[in-house]
Order: C-alpha cells, then sequence, then structure tokens
C-alpha cells in the first residue's frame, strides 16, 4: 500500500525489535516511501528459534510483500497432518486441500532472513535499545543505551515477550510464565516420519516433527515442576525416549543443542498511548502450540502500516487506536484456543488421555480444528 500523501512519509517511525513483526513493519513502511528506523538489542542476527508453520493469513502478507518465492525456497508445504499416541498409533490424519497453499512450514531463522534482507542495511541500528522513553504531545523522545537520544512521532515495540518498549510505557499488563518448555532442533532427513508433518502426544508433552527440504524440524515441548539447565539435552532425551515413536531416532541424528525456552504468553489492557503501541508477542504472545504466534505478528505488521498510511498526518493517535481495534479480537481468540489447546495436549492423567484419544480418533475435532487455523485473521 502507497501513503496517500507526502506528508505520510515524512512521519519519522521508530520500530524496537528486529524481529519478524518489526522487519514485516519495516518492509510495508519502506514500500509506503518511509524510511524507519529499526532498533535490534543483540550485536548481530542469531539462528535459533522454532520451526514455524505460516498459516493462510500470513502468508498474505509474505505475498503481498513479493517475499513469498524467497520463503518457499527454504520451505514446505505439508499435504498430509497426522496425531499420533506416544505408542505410535495413530489417532486422526488430515490431508490439506491440495488446490491451495493453506500452511507453509519454515524455520524461524530462514523466515527472518527472508524479511531482513528486504530491508536496506541503513534502516537498521543493532546492539542498541531504549533506556528512556518520553512521550509528549507532539513526539517522542527516545534515549538508547548507546547514549544517543533521538524523537520520533511514532515508537513501535515489536520486541517480543521481554519487551522494553512494554515495560517502559505500559502498566496494565501481565506476562504468565507456564510450567512448560520447549526445545527446537534439526535433524537430517535420514528417519521416516511417514507423512509430511506429526505431533506425537505423551503425558505431559507433545513431540512435533515436520518435513521441511531435506531435513525434519522437530519440536518437543514438555512439563517441568522445576526449570531445567540450559540447554537441558538430557531432559530433551528423557521427554523424546518417554514419547517414544520416532523421536529417540531423530534426536541420535544431531548433535548441535536445541534452542530452549520457556513458554509464557503476555496479556496487556491497552496495545497503544497516544504515539507509542506494541505488536506481535510484546502485545499478545501466545503459547506455541497454536502455531499461530507468527501469522498474528505478520499481520499486526500489515494492519498497524495500513492505519499509518491512510489516516490523517496529524492524528497518529487515531491510527493506532483504529489497529488496536481491528486486531485485539483475533489475539483475543487465538489465546482462547491456545490454552484449550495446551491443557488437551499436555494431560498427564492417563485416563483423561485416553478419554481425549478416543475423541480424536473418532469424531472430527481435529478437523475442526484445521479449517479454523485457515481462517483469516484480520
Amino acid at each position: 500500500m502507497e501513503a496517500s500523501s507526502t506528508s505520510h512519509t515524512d512521519t519519522e517511525v521508530l520500530i524496537v525489535g528486529g524481529g519478524l513483526a518489526g522487519l514485516t513493519l519495516a518492509n510495508y513502511l519502506n514500500r509506503q516511501g518511509r524510511e524507519p528506523t529499526v532498533v535490534e538489542q543483540a550485536a548481530e542476527w542469531r539462528d535459533g528459534g522454532y520451526g514455524i508453520g505460516l498459516w493462510a493469513d500470513g502468508l498474505a502478507v509474505i505475498d503481498e510483500l513479493g517475499l513469498l518465492d524467497a520463503a518457499r525456497a527454504h520451505a514446505s508445504a505439508p499435504a498430509t497432518f497426522e496425531v499420533r499416541t506416544g505408542g505410535g498409533d495413530c489417532l486422526t490424519r488430515t490431508t490439506l486441500p491440495g488446490n491451495r497453499t493453506l500452511l507453509l512450514s519454515i524455520h524461524r531463522s530462514d523466515l527472518h532472513r527472508v524479511l531482513r534482507e528486504a530491508v536496506p542495511d541503513e534502516c537498521i541500528r543493532m546492539n542498541t535499545a531504549p533506556e528512556r522513553i518520553v512521550e509528549r504531545a507532539d513526539g517522542v523522545t527516545v534515549t538508547f543505551g548507546d547514549g544517543t537520544t533521538e524523537t520520533y512521532d511514532v515508537v513501535v515495540g515489536a520486541d517480543g515477550v521481554h519487551s522494553t518498549v512494554r515495560e517502559l510505557c505500559f502498566t496494565d499488563w501481565t506476562r504468565r510464565e507456564f510450567d512448560t518448555y520447549v526445545w527446537s532442533l534439526w535433524a537430517p532427513q535420514e528417519v521416516d516420519i511417514g507423512v509430511d508433518m506429526v505431533s506425537v502426544w505423551g503425558p505431559g508433552s507433545e513431540g512435533f516433527v515436520a518435513r521441511v527440504g531435506d531435513r525434519v524440524g522437530f519440536n518437543l515441548a514438555a512439563r517441568h515442576t522445576t526449570p531445567p539447565e540450559p540447554p537441558a539435552r538430557e531432559a530433551l532425551r528423557a521427554h523424546a525416549e518417554a514419547i517414544g515413536w520416532r523421536l529417540p531416532a531423530l534426536l541420535d541424528g544431531t548433535d548441535d543443542d536445541p534452542f530452549f525456552d520457556r513458554i509464557r504468553d503476555v496479556t496487556c489492557d491497552r496495545w497503544r498511548t497516544d504515539r507509542v503501541v506494541l505488536v506481535g508477542d510484546a502485545a499478545h504472545a501466545v503459547h506455541p502450540i497454536s502455531g499461530m504466534g507468527a501469522s498474528l505478528a505478520l499481520q499486526d505488521a500489515r494492519v498497524l502500516a495500513q492505519e499509518l498510511a491512510t489516516g490523517l498526518p496529524d492524528d497518529v493517535s487515531g491510527a493506532l487506536a483504529r489497529f488496536e481495534e481491528r486486531r485485539r479480537d483475533a489475539a483475543a481468540r487465538v489465546r482462547r484456543d491456545a490454552r484449550f489447546e495446551a491443557a488437551v495436549a499436555f494431560l498427564e492423567s492417563a485416563p483423561l488421555r485416553r478419554l481425549r484419544d478416543g475423541l480424536v480418533a473418532h469424531t472430527p475435532l481435529f478437523d475442526a480444528f484445521l479449517k479454523r487455523q485457515a481462517v483469516d485473521l484480520d
């Protein structure tokens, strides 16, 4: 979308955080003729993170930016998805429609690289973050950790679960820590996983594997009463053995240390002030079992860019308010669904697991879930 007048392009926008949401927004603003500044606290880009799924609404953003072919080169479009018990029994198998791409499996770092290569280097400042943010009627003054101070018309907090912008500018928010931890790594495609994507349910745990090119993405999430010491490979091994199926063999295929993190979600009563706004995980991090976090973040960036482009140049507050109004329901729905999905997937009680498995095996519950994921979230 192009800016509606030249005065829009003069709006100084600071994007705090060079993750998926921040870089997507930078791409949109560049296309509008703006020159946003992206600040990233890391000294250099990291290659860690989950294997992620991009559903139709996220794919629409990548396509609109002209980056879909570049993303496809690092991704796969799964045709079939299975859910299995740890013993290997197949509870359900779903085939995705072949006439339309509803889902791409891709490593987060590959998608991140596609997005950042489309942003001019001069727009990005590494190894710094805000230390002080002062909002006034006519702008926002930001003091950075490298000692510099700049004034902007809009500040966007795209800095994730541990958002500095949220800490500095908002008080009415909650970060919830689950008793669940996640590991993510890649293994050579030497172990036959059968179909393209498989979710394997164990006691209080889930393994998820997806075929991507000549590799298999392997995520495992499990409940722990006490935090394991990162990278917790021994705990990962114990959970893979407890779940069974092909997970131990996949783990045998790589000596790499896994990406490891605690699962959290974020709830904010407000996502914006008059000139400061939160997007993506900074505003509404959801449990990763939903598989929707990346798509939510990309759609946030798209809608915010639209509102900044079409609103009146002197009404930044109105643009931010309309952005939040358009996006809040979608984020709330995904959060509700994710918490339900986590409660179902991470059952520890054997009788309850048997009841769950029977429902999945003998009802269209899982098909309904996949159809819901394919709905446009805007």
